[in-house]
């Protein structure tokens, strides 16, 4: 059973897109229709011609509106990214330097209203008011808990628990469903080679529990090879942490999986290679268990010997197979005869295939 220790970590309040879009479109039919009304003539113009003004004013502003709205809204939406990107630290010094521009920014308002007919200046304002508001609202949401737990971190002591090794400051790693299913996930994190505490998302959970339940054996099998990885990871190793945390704005695991990683500043542990390379497109550190292999394997030359346990025969005759502790293949030539014992290799030449690199040798003289 997966012993884990599950954060429930609250989602930030989100104003949806519909309704920043709507209050912009209605911002911008107001401002429309006042410019069309005063383009018209305003008061001393007849009442027909300046509804007439205010009535296409009206059909411009909810035209434009919705184009403007989400022109704004992606802009915002490139903008919470590099929040969520941002250091508490940092973000509280934009918002000391975001206020003196707005500070700015209200003054150059308080100059529109008296310099433009009032009609006019007020949207405008009452436009740019909204824009700054969804701006801090996001911002605030996004790291206010951040800020808050960094306030208390430094107004008391810090205690480490025993056992805890000191890494509650360090970034959390992310393990994925490939990372999980690979049996080399437990050896590596007893090691201590990995950077930062272990967690697990819970829609990486979900999918481990959809492919141990699938009706094919081998995924079925490695489903639950996966689940039980992470399971004595937790009752043996370091202990995995259960992220709760919800993408909405994602379908795909693995893209849910590097938005996740970058909204929490958190590296990455996996053995796809595709993931790999979107991963570090958007800057998240990864730690592919792959490349790790590769780079750890034995540096074997031709002509060295080894001491090698055959185990089984080879695709061609006569050959026999053996295996590091690594679990690199050797094959051995003319050893057919030596299955099930130990014996000494001379290693004759090395090719590299997409699982690692495979030896050939040759029986020592």
């Amino acid at each position: 059973m997966l012993r884990v220790v599950a954060t429930t970590s609250p989602q930030p309040l989100r104003i949806p897109s519909v309704v920043f879009v709507e209050v912009v479109r209605m911002l911008s039919v107001v401002l429309c229709t006042a410019a069309g009304w005063q383009l018209m003539g305003g008061t001393e113009a007849s009442d027909g011609e300046a509804l007439v003004g205010a009535a296409l004013g009206a059909c411009v502003g909810y035209l434009q509106g919705g184009l403007v709205g989400r022109a704004l809204r992606r802009g915002l939406v490139r903008f919470e990214e590099r929040v969520d990107r941002t250091p508490a630290a940092s973000l509280v010094l934009g918002v000391v330097l975001g206020a003196l521009f707005g500070l700015l920014g209200a003054v150059i308002g308080t100059v529109a209203v008296a310099l433009l007919p009032g009609s006019l200046g007020w949207p405008i304002l009452a436009l740019l008011a909204w824009l700054g508001v969804f701006a801090g609202f996001s911002s605030g949401v996004r790291k206010g808990e951040e800020l808050l737990r960094s306030m208390r971190s430094r107004g008391a002591p810090t205690i480490e628990r025993p056992g805890s090794g000191g890494d509650g400051g360090l970034p959390p790693v992310l393990i994925d469903s490939s990372a999980a299913i690979d049996g080399r996930l437990h050896a590596v994190a007893a090691s201590g080679f990995l950077p930062g505490p272990l967690a697990v998302p819970r829609f990486v959970l979900d999918e481990l529990q959809g492919v141990a339940d699938t009706a094919d054996a081998t995924r079925r099998r490695r489903g639950r090879r996966g689940l039980e990885t992470l399971a004595a990871l937790s009752a043996e190793g370091p202990g995995v942490e259960v992220f709760d945390d919800e993408v909405p704005e994602h379908e795909e695991v693995d893209a849910k999986l590097v938005a996740l990683a970058v909204r929490r500043s958190a590296s990455l542990l996996t053995v796809d290679e595709a993931l790999t390379k979107v991963a570090e497109l958007r800057g998240v550190r990864c730690l592919s268990l792959h490349r790790l292999a590769l780079a750890v394997q034995p540096v074997l030359v031709p002509g060295e010997v080894i001491r090698l346990r055959v185990s089984r025969e080879g695709k061609d005759t006569g050959q026999g197979v053996g295996f590091l502790e690594d679990g690199t293949m050797v094959v051995v030539s003319n050893a057919a005869e030596l299955i099930g014992q130990e014996a000494e290799v001379s290693i004759t030449s090395s090719v590299q295939t997409p699982r690692g690199r495979m030896f050939f040798a040759s029986r020592a003289a």
